[in-house]
């Protein structure tokens, strides 16, 4: 029987797409838009994004709507610039003339979900991680940051092992179960 190991690793769009070019990936997870020239992009499911706190709204039901603009009132931990995420919550922000409090940059969305969970900072965090994370509590914007496609990444025309092929029937399984919008279908 042969055993195959899986290598996670948390990085930046451009350094998944150089990884996959430079043969040292197999897969990558990142987003929809322009890729560097020899990679191949399909659709996964469509990601949305909250202001997400370490305690609940005091109100009974889900939290209402935040309006964008009272975000000068959080202190927010956010990803650093090197990643895509951090680009579209700035541009959404900019878009809104809106320049909230950056108490804490991170490398990391580990980080940012322990920060969060251990502070009164808050983040913005895709609803797909918070729903693994009860001790976290989404709070919708108004108006709503944008959604977003996430896609699996793969050079193309490279040979695809057994494993590479089983991780991307397992990332399309993981969306069906969990009610995301697959989309193959």
């Amino acid at each position: 029987m042969r055993r195959v190991t899986l290598d996670l690793k948390e990085m930046t769009q451009d350094d998944i797409e150089s990884a996959l070019l430079a043969d040292d990936l197999d897969v990558g997870i990142a987003f929809a838009g322009s890729h560097l020239p020899g990679i191949v992009a399909t659709t996964l499911f469509t990601e949305t994004l909250s202001l997400v706190t370490g305690t609940p709204d005091r109100r009974d039901g889900p939290a209402r709507p935040l309006p964008v603009h009272d975000l000068v009132n959080h202190r927010l931990a956010l990803l650093n610039g090197d990643f895509a995420t951090r680009s579209h919550v700035d541009a959404h922000f900019a878009a809104h003339r809106v320049r909230p409090s950056i108490a804490v940059e991170a490398d990391s969305v580990q980080a940012l979900v322990e920060i969060v969970r251990r502070t009164p900072v808050s983040t913005v965090l895709a609803d797909a991680v918070t729903h693994d994370h009860p001790h976290l509590h989404p709070v919708p914007l108004e108006p709503p940051l944008p959604a977003r496609t996430v896609t699996l990444l793969r050079r193309e025309s490279s040979y695809q092992s057994a494993a590479a092929r089983a991780f991307t029937r397992l990332a399309h399984d993981v969306v069906r179960a969990r009610g995301y919008t697959d989309a193959r279908q």
